[in-house]
């Protein structure tokens, strides 16, 4: 299917936040996969999520290394597309079935975020993170009025009837928004299910908190999507205790000298390749 100037099944919580440095009291080293004793691996998840690749190799990568004996998943994402959110919540419960786990959100592991550290065996945040914000949204742009003042028509042959459905060259009908509105709300019950299995939240609290709301850490920890509040280190020291190693076990960080705007950066820069139109009408699965 192709959507045009489409944000189409994605879990978005838009906030501009300030970055979570890495000033913690901990020795960090450098990423080394020759290293041979047992440690705790650090996995970034940081901006929009968009294409989940490099993440789940590293997961991959600590789940088959002997020396790794826990995994903390450092969080920083607002969210992103649905198909790769859920990806890295599948590898991340691959890994816990045979390492500890620990998701640690910074400033923002909301939306697709949440949903990749539904994954972890515990889910810290700090009382200010924000997080949850259990929901997904699909957004289109409509310049069919624009274009009709400016003379510009667009003709289209399709196939089926929903085949330019999302196009911004025409109104969005009925028909249209029911046919939207039933792939998000099915997306949705899957993320749903996914915080009902993971959380102990019961069905009826889940209706409240899953409309889309972001919560405080804090606020999350008493709604129970989250286990415990912490910062970074208490997530490392959380993350050797459950692997049983002593507290001046190394820690090896997948990228300890790239600062939060870096990654970020990177990870934009990295997906905008992927936004390139490969046809006429290219399909956008980000935030605009």
């Amino acid at each position: 299917m192709r959507l045009r100037s489409a944000v189409f099944g994605i879990f978005a919580m838009g906030l501009v936040v300030c970055s979570c440095g890495v000033g913690y009291g901990m020795a960090l080293w450098a990423d080394d996969s020759h290293l041979e004793v047992p440690h705790v691996r650090i996995v970034h998840l940081d901006g929009m999520i968009a294409d989940p690749t490099k993440v789940i190799n590293k997961l991959i990568a600590a789940r088959g290394d002997s020396s790794v004996k826990a995994v903390v998943l450092r969080i920083e994402s607002p969210g992103g597309a649905v198909a790769a959110s859920q990806e890295i919540y599948q590898a991340m419960l691959s890994l816990t079935l045979v390492k500890p786990t620990v998701a640690s959100i910074c400033n923002l592991g909301a939306s697709g975020g949440y949903y990749a550290a539904l994954g972890a065996h515990k889910i810290m945040a700090n009382p200010g993170s924000l997080t949850g914000s259990i929901g997904v949204i699909s957004q289109f742009t409509d310049a069919h009025e624009l274009m009709d003042k400016v003379g510009v028509k667009m003709e289209t042959v399709k196939s089926g009837a929903l085949k330019d459905a999302g196009s911004p060259f025409r109104e969005m009908g009925p028909k249209d928004r029911a046919y939207f509105q039933g792939v998000v709300d099915d997306v949705y019950r899957q993320f749903r299910a996914d915080v009902l299995k993971r959380r102990k939240v019961d069905s009826s609290a889940l209706d409240t908190l899953a409309d889309g709301r972001v919560l405080s850490g804090a606020q999350a920890k008493a709604a129970n999507l989250i286990d415990t509040l912490g910062g970074f280190e208490d997530a490392q020291m959380l993350a050797k205790r459950m692997a049983s190693l002593p507290t001046g076990a190394p820690v090896v960080d997948d990228l300890p000298n790239a600062s939060f705007f870096q990654r970020l950066i990177e990870q934009q820069v990295d997906g905008i390749g992927k936004m390139l139109p490969t046809s006429s009408a290219p399909v956008l699965f980000r935030l605009p």
